[in-house]
């Protein structure tokens, strides 16, 4: 999965995917590939996460900004490698 194949509006359906099988609601897992390509390409690229982040936050509830939020910059994504871009 290349971030940059994908639309936002992918991207957050990927995000909503991963975080809803992340919490234990729903058995639509990601493969380890796929969770990983997409969590190394958001740390690598700023502008990408915060276009997901805004996109994202279109279709959650306030209520759940916060946590989902959380999840997405401290659970979900890799730091970006030095030696990439």
């Amino acid at each position: 999965m290349r971030l940059a194949d994908l639309t936002p509006t992918e991207i957050v359906d990927q995000l909503a995917r991963m975080h809803a099988a992340d919490h234990g609601h729903s058995d639509d897992s990601p493969s380890p590939a796929e969770h990983t390509a997409l969590a190394d390409s958001l740390g690598c690229h700023a502008e990408a996460r915060a276009a997901a982040w805004v996109a994202w936050c279109a279709e959650l509830s306030p209520l759940d900004w916060d946590q989902a939020e959380y999840w997405l910059d401290v659970e979900f994504i890799e730091p970006c490698p030095e030696h990439q871009p």
